[in-house]
């Protein structure tokens, strides 16, 4: 058993994904049927799915909000959503999960005016890509700060830059929750981040939004406010700086193979 599935027990808890790509984004490996049997097989109940806007349409979302309705059941709930990019803002993808209706924002102050009236939660993703460069109006409207994108801080430690970006939004906005995502693509690499919340609840989007969730990961987990304390989040940090570098080292290593292995 994992790290991640030995932290949660399944009788007092519903455990979810976020940031899950479907074969309705270019990149998407399932179909909607496998991220179910995927999510049935770990004892995960809702799956948040953010497949890229650009990869659809008006007509092309209602075909995949009721695909996505009759890929669910009881055990397993699809909840439709969004991944939005914008010319000019390069590595800010904001994510809108649980739409009522197909939108289309060029911008980000578009996203958050039109996510406000047809999203049930938003959470501005891999803050890393953007530099930790969040737009003022993003700030200021956003739902959530995505701190562990297991794609991209890897699944072993959370993102010591992400949290503090979110603690410097949450001094205006306390209601703004840090969340972890898999960022996944394809069902056979799960990289084992989950978001838990109160086995009776029956909107998880509603739980997120609201707070009551907990965070967990192969190492770590921790509460919606990710108030991890200056000792902790210190030792993190130099935790991540010394992973950092080993894996830099590590991909140095791995292309110096390869080349040498062609150049025989």
């Amino acid at each position: 058993m994992s790290g991640t599935a030995a932290a949660i027990r399944a009788d007092d808890a519903t455990v979810g994904v976020l940031h899950v790509h479907s074969a309705y984004s270019h990149d998407g490996r399932d179909s909607l049927e496998q991220l179910h049997a995927f999510a049935a097989a770990r004892g995960i109940g809702f799956v948040a799915l953010t497949d890229h806007a650009e990869d659809l349409s008006a007509d092309r979302w209602d075909e995949y909000v009721a695909r996505c309705r009759d890929a669910s059941d009881e055990r397993v709930q699809l909840i439709p959503g969004l991944e939005f990019r914008f010319a000019g803002y390069t590595g800010l993808h904001l994510l809108a999960l649980g739409l009522s209706r197909w939108i289309a924002p060029d911008t980000p102050g578009a996203f958050i005016a039109q996510a406000r009236e047809a999203a049930r939660f938003t959470i501005a993703a891999h803050p890393i890509l953007a530099h930790y460069r969040i737009p003022e109006e993003v700030r200021a409207g956003i739902d959530a700060i995505e701190v562990w994108n297991a794609a991209y801080n890897t699944r072993y430690l959370p993102d010591p830059r992400a949290i503090r970006v979110l603690h410097a939004i949450r001094r205006d906005r306390p209601e703004v929750v840090g969340t972890v995502g898999l960022d996944q693509h394809d069902a056979r690499n799960d990289r084992e981040t989950r978001v838990v919340v109160p086995a009776s609840a029956r909107d998880p989007l509603a739980e997120l939004r609201a707070g009551r969730f907990t965070n967990v990961g192969r190492t770590m987990r921790f509460d919606a406010r990710v108030e991890l304390g200056p000792a902790r989040l210190g030792a993190l940090t130099m935790a991540r700086w010394a992973f950092d570098r080993v894996e830099r080292a590590q991909d140095r290593l791995a292309r110096a193979l390869r080349g040498r292995a062609a150049s025989s």
